[in-house]
């Protein structure tokens, strides 16, 4: 039988020069995240800190905070493990990142700049380049700068971060829809729509791509749920 406790132990880096907790932490959350380990595994203190030969109140740090985030829960008799994502869960999250992406677009608007502008639109291109030659990988990559650069020109810095939050939480069933080639031209044109919406700083038109970008996503990850 396989021991799940591989994979948080050899996603967890000690090399790095930071906080332990921190990188315990980090390496928890980024574990859980990616689907590497089933729905209801145990996640074990004390086994995670003897083989990693560190104390085991990092470690415990970590699971109080991977346990508000929902990423965990504690069941008795049985302890910490991986939690489920529900659909209640899922439509919750999209309908919260609808509201927060759509006042990040309109800050966006006001504020954003004709340098970053060309800039985005450069990265445009260089997504559909990548797209044509079949590299997903560059393109998840410019998926996710494209986001980076819309947050970035709002001059926003609490609001990306919550987002951000909240898409990583999926981001295991996310990864899922950019292999589907038809998902990923529409993502493509929905950018495009969206910088367009930015420079011509038409709402309407933002609030409808961004409900039509969230609730393809939103089925893909349902879908995979089910």
């Amino acid at each position: 039988m396989y021991n799940w406790m591989d994979e948080f132990v050899n996603d967890t880096d000690l090399s790095q020069n930071r906080p332990i907790r921190e990188v315990v932490y980090e390496s928890l959350r980024s574990t859980l995240i990616s689907g590497k380990v089933p729905v209801g595994e145990r996640i074990i203190e004390k086994e995670y800190a003897q083989r990693l030969n560190i104390s085991r109140t990092p470690v415990r740090e970590a699971l109080k905070q991977l346990e508000t985030e929902d990423l965990i829960e504690y069941i008795p008799r049985l302890g910490v493990v991986a939690k489920k994502v529900t659909k209640e869960d899922v439509i919750e999250i999209y309908r919260i990142r609808e509201s927060l992406e759509f006042l990040v677009i309109c800050q966006a608007m006001e504020n954003i700049t004709p340098d970053e502008i060309n800039k985005i639109s450069e990265l445009l291109d260089l997504t559909e380049n990548f797209n044509m030659q079949g590299n997903i990988n560059e393109v998840n990559k410019l998926f996710t700068e494209f986001n980076f650069l819309i947050s970035d020109a709002s001059r926003m810095r609490r609001l990306p971060m919550m987002i951000s939050n909240l898409s990583n939480y999926l981001q295991r069933f996310r990864n899922i829809s950019i292999l589907d080639n038809e998902r990923r031209e529409r993502a493509l044109v929905e950018h495009r729509q969206i910088l367009n919406a930015i420079v011509s700083k038409d709402k309407d038109l933002v609030e409808e791509t961004i409900k039509s970008h969230l609730e393809v996503s939103l089925n893909v990850v349902l879908n995979e749920i089910s």
